[in-house]
């Protein structure tokens, strides 16, 4: 059971990552030098529960890793940000997941070599009801599947906001979306849920039960529909990227922000795509996470909601 109650509580994945910048992507057979090179912890749910962390939120991690060298630098990393890691089992025996992300110099962007890891998910008896039932949001990526199910009906039970991240559309998360309060998905999600009219994803989502739905189409900003049929679009801002990793993780931890804030969801789509912005000033997913002063000051930067 977790002590002081957390604000937010997470469920999902956690991974150790490796990057490194290079002035191109090489041919195949070919070798190309690593300009800069950057270990820190990485995955959905933790990185956005890091960016929480980092505004003044209490929160609460539940996840598995190996008992390896990676699953206690996952921990550690976590625990460094003052996030509460009771919930973060260590499966004897496993490894955990890792990835190593090259990002090429001067576009921001990245490719992702990844492997799982063997440590077996969280099950449902693993979640607790206490931590869950006295949170004000719980976030979601629906990798840790039957544990988030389970926790998602909790939250429901309780009147507590559930936000998924919507990465890729898996088999199983037709089943989750009923339970979720907040779908903020990525245009592939979308592409899969709807492939002919990504579009339409939003309005699918509202009918499965959301109160609000955002898809997140990187430099070309975002689109939201609400239940209410507010539907707008929030433009990216204007930076010089770096390194585009754990963007959409970062806009879910402002996402989040913005709702424990009670804001109009403009206002909080507004300041998630801002800090997801500032997060791509420098190589890793959570090395330029924003603190609240340097969002405030974008969001009062003329000219800055150009696109990145």
């Amino acid at each position: 059971m977790i002590g002081q109650q957390p604000q937010v509580v997470g469920v999902g994945q956690c991974s150790l990552d490796l990057l490194g910048r290079v002035a191109q992507y090489p041919p195949v057979d070919q070798k190309a030098e690593l300009k800069e090179v950057l270990i820190q912890g990485g995955g959905p749910v933790a990185t956005a529960l890091v960016v929480l962390s980092r505004l003044g939120v209490s929160t609460a991690f539940f996840g598995r890793v190996g008992d390896d060298e990676h699953g206690r630098r996952i921990r550690l990393g976590l625990s460094d940000e003052g996030i509460d890691c009771r919930g973060l089992r260590i499966d004897p025996g496993a490894t955990s997941q890792f990835a190593f992300i090259a990002v090429e110099n001067g576009s921001g962007h990245r490719n992702v070599f990844w492997t799982r890891g063997s440590a077996r998910p969280l099950t449902a008896d693993e979640i607790d009801p206490v931590a869950i039932s006295s949170c004000r949001v719980l976030h979601l990526d629906g990798l840790q599947f039957e544990a988030a199910l389970t926790a998602a009906q909790m939250a429901r039970r309780h009147q507590v906001v559930t936000v998924l991240d919507g990465g890729t559309l898996r088999p199983e998360t037709e089943r989750l979306l009923p339970w979720i309060d907040h779908p903020v998905i990525s245009e592939r999600f979308a592409r899969q849920m709807c492939p002919s009219d990504p579009s339409k994803a939003l309005d699918r989502l509202l009918d499965h039960g959301a109160t609000a739905a955002t898809m997140t189409c990187g430099v070309r900003g975002s689109h939201t529909l609400t239940r209410a049929g507010e539907r707008f679009h929030v433009p990216a801002f204007a930076v010089s990227a770096i390194d585009t990793t754990g963007c959409g993780d970062v806009f879910h931890g402002g996402y989040i922000y913005g709702l424990l804030q009670g804001w109009p969801l403009p206002r909080v789509v507004t300041f998630a795509a801002a800090c997801a912005a500032l997060k791509t000033r420098a190589l890793g997913g959570r090395t330029a996470i924003p603190t609240l002063p340097e969002v405030e000051s974008l969001l009062l930067t003329p000219g800055a909601r150009e696109g990145y």
